[in-house]
């Protein structure tokens, strides 16, 4: 379903860099990464970086611990911090934008996920940060009957400024990739036609009174993809059977607020206007193909409005419990053109959801619990003979100093 890529796309720059970032706290206490003070800020805001030095960072999910990083710091007067991530996940592959895959390499990617590298320091008054990821993996044959080869790479890279008193943040995103697939005899089977994303978006805190601080947000967001594909209908690589083109374009906009009612609870929300627009253009060589399949479809959605709220509050000096919901009135429309006739579907409804977390603090060591609520429904396993899994995921954070 499309709906899926407006509530993550936006955040994530389309290449998903940092889908398990240090962000379990955020999400469960509403998906509030944007407008609330954490170190999982440093994967939307890379200039926060500079104000986390000294932690080492893990993350587990489905059963397996699929990420870590160290915030090194250097020197004293003026320091800088680098962090270097490592992930453990399946191989990343050029998709529409939405999901799905398109190229379909005669041979599964080997895994891409290179590193992820940060660096922050201050620069004139200002905290500069910046992120790289980098994926990149082939598949190649020497042989005299067989020069087959397979590659697929893509950089991302963003750079944020951070004012000196902490009260706004901007960030530039931009990204590239390629892939090579050649069959046998070394010919091209497919290639990109166009492989970008663009992104800017910032935030402000503005604190009203004592207890609120309000956090207005704007960004804005774009990428395109394309195949060419030589084999699509006859299988002959000299010849250009079909191209897809693929762009996406949308914003966002809205304003939070952090409550401060009292000492160690926070409450936050979020309100605010969602917008995307895709489109998909396949131009084919009617030469080849012998029919006229030329089609363009195009997909919208508009979210007004969408609310986030989300709750952590201390219970025992070692443990803080956390409620979050989110709520999502889409209105969106998936248009067809093709040869035989339009098609044309409309959609209206309300995309909700509800987390439940825990936070743990044992001295210099904190851990974030994104937890099943099925748990206290059935009971802890050795009482309830049930097999899920207490927690869906889990942050683990430890400061050196």
């Amino acid at each position: 379903m499309k709906k899926v890529s407006i509530f993550v796309l936006i955040l994530l720059f389309m290449i998903g860099s940092g889908v398990l970032a240090t962000d379990t706290r955020v999400l469960t206490m509403g998906d509030n990464n944007m407008i609330m003070l954490d170190d999982a800020n440093i994967w939307l805001f890379p200039s926060r970086f500079f104000e986390y030095p000294n932690l080492a960072i893990g993350e587990f999910s489905n059963a397996d611990f699929t990420q870590f990083g160290i915030h090194w710091k250097f020197g004293k007067d003026n320091p800088l911090v680098v962090g270097t991530y490592f992930t453990d996940l399946g191989a990343a592959y050029p998709t529409d934008l939405l999901g799905g895959i398109i190229d379909p390499f005669d041979a599964p990617l080997l895994d891409n996920r290179r590193i992820d590298f940060f660096y922050g320091n201050e620069i004139g008054g200002f905290n500069f940060g910046s992120h790289f990821a980098y994926y990149s993996s082939s598949q190649e044959v020497d042989a005299a009957a067989n020069q087959e080869k397979e590659s697929f790479g893509f950089y991302d890279l963003n750079f944020g400024l951070t004012s000196n008193s902490g009260s706004w943040d901007i960030v530039l995103n931009v990204g590239f990739g390629n892939w090579t697939d050649e069959d046998v005899d070394g010919n091209t089977e497919t290639e990109p036609d166009g492989f970008t994303n663009f992104g800017v978006m910032g935030r402000y805190f503005w604190q009203w009174n004592p207890n609120y601080t309000l956090v207005p947000h704007a960004g804005f967001f774009a990428a395109k993809r394309g195949i060419i594909d030589n084999i699509f209908y006859d299988g002959d690589p000299a010849d250009e059977d079909r191209t897809d083109k693929y762009k996406l374009t949308g914003f966002d906009l809205g304003i939070g607020a952090n409550y401060t009612p009292t000492a160690n609870v926070l409450a936050v929300c979020d309100f605010g206007f969602l917008y995307e627009k895709w489109k998909h253009d396949i131009d084919v060589d009617e030469a080849v193909a012998g029919l006229d399949e030329d089609a363009e479809e195009t997909y919208a959605a508009t979210v007004l409005p969408y609310f986030k709220i989300g709750l952590d509050a201390d219970v025992f000096k070692w443990m803080d419990v956390r409620f979050g919901a989110t709520s999502y009135w889409v209105k969106d429309s998936d248009k067809l053109e093709v040869a035989a006739g339009d098609f044309e579907l409309k959609s209206s409804y309300a995309d909700n959801d509800t987390y439940l977390g825990f936070g743990f603090h044992w001295k210099r060591l904190h851990i974030d619990t994104y937890t099943d609520p099925q748990l206290f429904l059935d009971g802890l396993n050795f009482i309830s003979g049930s097999d899920i899994d207490m927690n869906f995921r889990i942050s683990a954070v430890y400061e050196m100093m």
